[in-house]
């Protein structure tokens, strides 16, 4: 690209990124954060820790994976690259905050993935698409939206980081309202939420109605992903067992969906037109080089066409993570080189 490339951001990009949960960093998916304490009070383990990570990269929340992967205190402690310690207020059911001292420990990347790949078991890295969350619950005798309720809040939150799953919370103003009304969620009609999906820059729509009762709070929740559409009811002691059950389910059907086991290793050329700025090559790169099994990218060649680059990659399945991320449509496959054509959609 030889003209000189300036730096722009569309007002569309702007008001999606302001009102989007931001997406989970590749460095972030290998973060565990737990209590410095168990509820007995004894130290929190490191292998619990490593076990939240190896939970969100695989979506097995039922595996006793520290130990499938033989990883004994000395071998996961290799592992740490960092270790912080912080303290946080966690909100409580009756409004109150209790404080929670944690640690949050960052493991090594390159590390974990071969521990994982020796195994032979699929890892799910950053082809996570945006879901758009929509809440309702029992309110004056029908269902309504679920509005500023910290606990219920914060257990979402929770359970996005532990799952790794990007949520995205629809602000509810008169347009969002008018669209899709709590009897829509109540009865899981996702079609409803198409439009507002495709507005806030989201892949996926959830819809997650919570009932309660004096001894526990069910919730239905109904999912689509493109043309997967799965729902199902899940009870608990209370909201956040309700989150964090569903949340964890989804994750695991997602995480089969998506996971990719290691392969032989091929290279492959991407053409991606569009990019007019650095900015736009910027993150193009950046969404490549987070893909999962993708080990090296070169650029071949650029002009005013595009750019060539050459991703030497370990895992199959490559246009379909790319399609993912929501930055690249595809366009066409070179019969002759095998290239693969995208132009940018940002």
């Amino acid at each position: 690209m030889k003209a000189a490339l300036t730096f722009f951001r569309s007002a569309t990009f702007a008001l999606t990124a302001l009102l989007a949960t931001p997406l989970l960093a590749i460095d972030d998916l290998y973060v565990g954060e737990l209590p410095v304490q168990t509820e007995a009070g004894e130290p929190m383990p490191v292998s619990a820790v490593i076990n939240q990570v190896l939970v969100r990269l695989t979506g097995e929340a039922g595996r006793d994976l520290v130990s499938e992967l033989g990883l004994d205190t000395a071998a996961i402690e290799a592992m740490v690259l960092t270790r912080e310690f912080r303290r946080i207020e966690v909100p409580e059911v009756d409004g109150s905050r209790m404080p929670l001292r944690t640690q949050r420990i960052e493991f090594d990347q390159t590390a974990l993935n071969q521990r994982l790949e020796q195994a032979g078991i699929p890892r799910w890295g950053s082809e996570r698409p945006n879901l758009l969350l929509w809440i309702v619950a029992d309110q004056d005798g029908g269902a309504d939206y679920l509005v500023e309720d910290d606990y219920l809040d914060h257990a979402i939150q929770r359970a996005a980081f532990r799952y790794g799953l990007n949520l995205i919370r629809p602000i509810l103003d008169a347009g969002d309202r008018i669209e899709v009304s709590p009897s829509d969620v109540r009865g899981g009609f996702t079609d409803a939420a198409l439009p507002a999906m495709r507005r806030y820059g989201a892949g996926g729509i959830i819809m997650l109605d919570l009932r309660s009762n004096q001894n526990f709070t069910t919730g239905r929740w109904t999912w689509r992903l493109g043309e997967l559409e799965r729902g199902f009811e899940r009870s608990g002691a209370d909201l956040a067992e309700v989150v964090d059950i569903g949340l964890s389910q989804i994750a695991t059907a997602l995480s089969r969906r998506l996971a990719v086991r290691a392969g032989q290793v091929s290279a492959q050329r991407l053409v991606v037109a569009g990019m007019s700025n650095t900015l736009h090559y910027a993150e193009v790169l950046k969404v490549l080089n987070d893909l999962t099994g993708v080990e090296a990218i070169r650029v071949l060649e650029a002009d005013a066409q595009g750019v060539m680059f050459e991703l030497v990659t370990s895992a199959s399945g490559l246009e379909s993570r790319i399609e993912l991320s929501g930055l690249l449509e595809f366009e066409r496959r070179d019969p002759a080189s095998g290239a693969l054509h995208y132009r940018l959609v940002w």
